[in-house]
Parts: structure tokens; sequence; C-alpha cells
């Protein structure tokens, strides 16, 4: 129940906007309780007809809406602590004394920047993907979160807002669908992590069993399985992993499984929230979407899946940057401009052993000029990782590098995404072995949405095939794409399965983070 003194001051019935500015930038108030978002309570109290929202008796309703939502949290993958959950239950039970208006208007700001900060995780996350370059000037703010919650509570409808800001995005809800299973796991007064020390496949493997029940892949622990049955969920454990779904508990299997249950919520944690992050960014354009630890593409159009593949990205030594910017052109035909450090430690041996390797592997000479010279002219001997005055590039054909197509984004890294000769490679699972560029597994069918309007540059491509000797065609973009290289730690596929990637470049250390 709410305090009775709160209740009787009648005066405090309107919050003037000046007043209500005036405290909250107010040095002392501020020294005494943060308020995250000032600005947006602001606006809030300005759609609520500068009325009090939370402290009076008729907000008893909205109030106690507002604090079971917050119970919530933990079940949509965000941090309970970063909300008052506990100053707000204790000013609904009594155990806080407002002495004057002063501590009603505190109180009442403070629940507001509250709810306004909990529907902004909602609605846009409450962690940022971590970007090594950012050239996407994207900042998600695609709903007015003061206005809403001000329509919501004055309607006595606060109840449904949770729903109306939750982003409809297909890997927002099957996410908070398994994390709420393991919370639900880990909270049962008779869990603990699990080892598994077999490798044998059948119903006496118990640790085997208890963590497929904790990974949600079976029902209950008490039940009599077959050893066919249990192959089967093995094999849908494996799948989840991103690993060869053979029933086998090989190293890396029973590596995956060991992971604590903690990790994997934690995986989702995060990963929920980059999606939430994404959400107002694909609404009416296209977005590439590269995830590294998945070495998958996706194009995302208002949460619509439109093309997706598989990619080669960097290995450990040599990874892919994470970063957002935006294709602006597509190269048929493209030269690969050997990077030096490829160019001195991998080539330049071969072609100190012998010059003809350079026309073998199709690749051309150029001096610092840019004029193509003569590869038996070079004292290929007196150079090294230190002193290489030339560029070595390879010209088109069936051979080249990039294969048919690049596409080209702005970045310092010298990334972009690109086709392959060499395609037997997407046919494994683990897909990391380039020096840092994305190799694509459709590249004609990103092309033909790039560009939408000129598809027939795409069509005689095709066509023609690889052409040796080729000059590079370029083509400005007709849909100027942003692209999310992100490195997330876990997946949706199309099926709605929930899929952790290895975290491959050792990224994350589970142990600090909230």
């Amino acid at each position: 129940m709410l305090i009775a003194c709160v209740w009787n001051l009648a005066t405090f019935a309107q919050i003037t906007p000046a007043r209500l500015e005036q405290f909250i930038s107010d040095d002392k108030f501020m020294r005494k309780v943060e308020i995250k978002h000032p600005a947006q309570v602001i606006m809030f109290y300005a759609r609520f007809n500068n009325k009090t929202a939370w402290i009076q008796k008729e907000n008893a309703a909205n109030l106690n809406i507002f604090l079971d939502i917050l119970k919530l949290s933990v079940n949509k993958g965000l941090r309970e602590g970063d909300y008052p959950f506990n100053y707000i239950l204790s000013f609904r039970n009594g155990t806080i004394g407002l002495q004057n208006k002063e501590d009603s208007l505190e109180t009442e700001v403070r629940i507001t920047d509250a709810a306004i900060h909990f529907y902004n995780d909602i609605a846009y996350g409450n962690t940022l993907p971590t970007l090594e370059y950012i050239g996407l000037d994207y900042i998600p703010a695609c709903r007015d979160i003061p206005a809403l919650l001000a329509d919501y509570v004055s309607k006595n409808l606060l109840q449904l807002l949770l729903t109306h800001l939750s982003p409809a995005f297909p890997e927002v809800t099957v996410m908070e669908n398994k994390i709420r299973r393991f919370h639900k796991v880990m909270t049962d007064t008779t869990f603990r992590e699990v080892i598994i020390t077999s490798s044998k496949v059948s119903g006496t493997n118990k640790p085997l069993i208890l963590k497929l029940y904790q990974l949600g892949i079976i029902d209950t622990v008490n039940i009599k399985m077959s050893d066919s049955l249990l192959k089967q969920k093995l094999k849908e454990a494996q799948r989840q992993f991103n690993l060869l779904a053979d029933a086998v508990l090989r190293s890396t299997t029973l590596q995956d499984l060991n992971i604590p249950l903690s990790v994997r919520l934690q995986q989702l944690n995060l990963s929920v929230n980059y999606y939430r992050w994404l959400y107002c960014l694909i609404q009416n354009q296209s977005v590439i979407v590269v995830n590294i630890p998945a070495a998958w593409l996706k194009v995302y159009r208002n949460t619509e899946i439109i093309l997706e593949m598989r990619m080669i990205v960097g290995k450990k030594t040599t990874p892919t940057f994470t970063l957002t910017s935006t294709v602006n052109e597509v190269i048929l035909y493209p030269y690969w401009h050997v990077p030096n450090s490829i160019a001195t430690k991998e080539l330049l041996p071969a072609i100190k052993r012998n010059p003809a390797y350079v026309d073998a592997g199709n690749y051309q000479v150029l001096n610092m000029a840019g004029k193509i010279v003569n590869p038996y002219s070079v004292n290929w001997h007196g150079l090294s990782t230190k002193y290489f005055p030339y560029i070595i590039r390879q010209s088109t054909g069936c051979d080249n590098a990039l294969g048919l197509i690049k596409l080209n984004f702005y970045n310092p890294f010298g990334a972009y995404l690109h086709d392959t000769p060499t395609k037997e490679l997407f046919m494994l699972n683990k897909r990391f072995f380039s020096h840092g560029c994305m190799r694509m597994e459709k590249p004609m069918e990103l092309g033909y949405l790039v560009l939408k309007n000129n598809q027939i540059a795409i069509d005689t491509l095709e066509q023609k095939g690889c052409l040796r000797n080729q000059s590079p065609i370029t083509v400005p973009a007709d849909e100027n794409m942003p692209v999310i290289v992100w490195y997330n730690p876990a997946g949706v596929d199309s099926t709605g399965r929930v899929l952790f990637y290895e975290d491959v470049y050792g990224k994350f250390d589970w142990t600090k983070i909230k």
C-alpha cells in the first residue's frame, strides 16, 4: 500500500516543467541519486500533463503492474540490478518514509527514470555490440519511449507496453524463451552444473541425460530412453553447437556439453540485446549482417531474412574485424591486390625459389608508380619483409582469389565481401581460413540485391564466367546497404533452433561479464 502522507499532498498533484527540470539538474539531487535519462523524464511529464504517475493513491495499479514487469527482467536477458526494484518495492510497501514534497518528487522521478530505463533496454538492448570501426551514424531510436510510457500509463494499459516495445524479431522471441527455460532450470533447488566424462551414448550415462534436460533438448530426466532416441537427442545438441551431428561423444562434443549452463545463459543474454540493438536499423531497408563466430551472413529487411549464406572469415591469427559501414559499389572481375604481409611472407619465398610462380598464379608485379614490371627483371633475393617496393596483384580469371565479384564498403582494415574459387570450404562447419576478408557462398545473389536496378550486370557476369585478364568493372550500388560485421556468441537458424558458437577469437571472459 502507498504511504498516506503522500496521498495528502494535494499541492503536489501538478509538477511544473520548470520545477521538474530544476530538480533534475540540482547537483545535490544528482549526487544523491543518478537519473540516467533526464531529458526523457522531462518529455514524459510534458506528455503526462505534468501530473504524478506513480506515488499518489490513484496510481497504485500502474505501480503494481510496473513492479510485476520488473520481476521479468532476468527472463528478458536484462540485468535485474540495473533497475531500483527494491527501492520501488520499499516505497510501495511503506517501508521508506517520504517526509516532504522534495522526497515525494525524488521518488516520483526515480520511478519514472527506472521505467524509461527498463523500456529503453527492452526496445533497444542494454549492451552495444563491440565494434572496431563505426561507419554508420546509427543509434536505435525508432520508438518514442517517453510518449508511449505516458500514453499507456494514462490509459491504464501499462501491462501491454512490454509486448508493444519488444522487437518483433524471431531471434528475440526464440532467445527469450530459451533464457526463460534456463532460469527455470537454474533456480530449481536440485540444479547443479554437470560434467560429462563418459563417451557412452546410452541410458547409463546419467550426466549426459541431465545435461540434455538442462539444455531443453529433453523434457524430463525421469524417463527411460532408448539408445537410438538418446542418439537423436545428442545430434540435436551437436546441431546447437554447430558440430557434426553424428551422435558420437568425441572431445569437441564433450567440450561444448561441459560448458556451464550459466555461460550459455550469458551468451543468450548478450545476443538477445545485440538483436534488440539491430531492430531499428532493419526497418524499411535491407541490412547485411555477418556474424563472425557463426561464419554466416544474413540479409534482413523488416525482421525477414531475405538472403542467408555460409561465409569464410578470418583465422584466429588474422581475424576479421567487427565494423559497421555501407556497401557503395560492386566490382565485377576484381583484381586482388595482395596485402603486403601476404606478399612478403607467403608469396615472396615461393617467387625466390622460382620467379615463374608469378605467371603460374596469374599475378602481376607493379612498381610503386603502378606500372607492370617484368618479374624476371626483379632481384627477388634482394627483397624482404622490410624492403619490398612492389605491389603484387592477381589478375582476373578462374583462379582469382576474389572470384568474379567484390562488394566494397569503406573501412580502415581493407576488408570487403567477395566471391571465391575455393567453394569446397563452405562444406565445413568451421570456416575460419581467410586473412580477414569475408568470402561469400552466394555472391551473385547478394549482387542482385545491391544492384537491383542493374541486375543485367550480374546476368552478364554469370553468362561470361571467369575471363582471364579482363579489366575490372565498377558498378555503383543501387541500394547502399548498411553492413554490420559483429561478433555475436549465439544465434537462431531458419528452423527456430538456438545456436551457440565457439568463441574462436577468445574475445569473451564470461567470468567478468555481468
